[in-house]
């Protein structure tokens, strides 16, 4: 099975959260010429999908395949927080920044608490 096919069986709340940072990290694209925030974004977005396409290959879907997205996307926005890009909400800029700065936050916290629980024994690799 592919990871487009894992993925649409997945249940419909990490079916929609994938669908959704999918959108919003995708979306830096628009912001690319304007700021260096738009380009790191899309840079670690791209970088992102090339690792998590080769762990898929090498573990299958599994909970693995999240370890690239910390090791990635955990930098990127503490980056993000000593930069203090977003200047107020007066651009579509700053809306999509602070959008995408907490949807990737929620992510990652998520994150961490299934790292905890795989190291712990408590949620196995799968």
């Amino acid at each position: 099975m592919t990871l487009i096919e894992h993925i649409s069986q997945a249940p419909d709340a990490l079916r929609g959260a994938l669908y959704w940072l999918i959108f919003i990290n995708t979306a830096s694209v628009f912001f690319i010429f304007g700021r260096m925030e738009g380009r790191a974004v899309l840079a670690v977005w791209v970088a992102n999908v090339a690792l998590t396409l080769a762990l898929f290959e090498f573990y299958g879907f599994s909970r693995v395949l999240g370890l690239g997205y910390l090791a990635l996307w955990t930098p990127l926005l503490a980056w993000l927080v000593r930069r203090n890009a977003a200047d107020g909400l007066r651009e579509p800029r700053d809306i999509w920044l602070v959008t995408m700065f907490a949807s990737n936050l929620a992510a990652l916290f998520y994150g961490y608490l299934t790292l905890l629980r795989l190291l712990t024994g408590a949620g196995g690799i799968a």
